[in-house]
């Protein structure tokens, strides 16, 4: 099944024309690069927004979403190995609190510094580490 095509040629039938569907094909690897950083970077929006609310509005959400953040946590946990589900955390809960690139720099066992800037980044360092 080609879910591409399958609606091109639904979409032709009914308006009696050609049409032409545009989006990005991706590699499996592409596919599993880009729905990670979608994640990590959602859940580190969510956690700042919940912050700017908590000071914005004095009002504190962390006890209604400490379940919803466990969970994910555990997940993370349950997916990765702990040093690599650490670095995930930190990227997610401390990374947007770092103010100048040595924050932001991760060094590894062997003294190896890796800059991380942003989830392309991180990703990348965690090819690293399970290769």
């Amino acid at each position: 099944m080609n879910p591409k095509k399958d609606f091109k040629q639904f979409f032709e039938s009914i308006l009696g024309a050609q049409v032409e569907i545009q989006g990005e094909t991706l590699t499996p690897e592409e596919s599993t690069r880009k729905q990670f950083c979608m994640f990590v970077d959602n859940y580190k929006k969510a956690i700042i927004r919940s912050v700017e609310v908590e000071e914005k509005y004095n009002l504190g959400l962390w006890e209604w979403e400490d379940l919803f953040a466990k969970s994910l946590e555990g997940l993370i946990y349950y997916t990765f190995e702990d040093y690599i589900a650490e670095l995930i955390l930190w990227f997610i809960y401390e990374h947007h609190l770092s103010e100048d690139e040595k924050d932001q720099t991760v060094t590894d066992e062997d003294g190896n510094q890796y800059l991380i800037k942003d989830s392309n980044d991180l990703y990348d360092l965690i090819l690293l580490y399970k290769e």
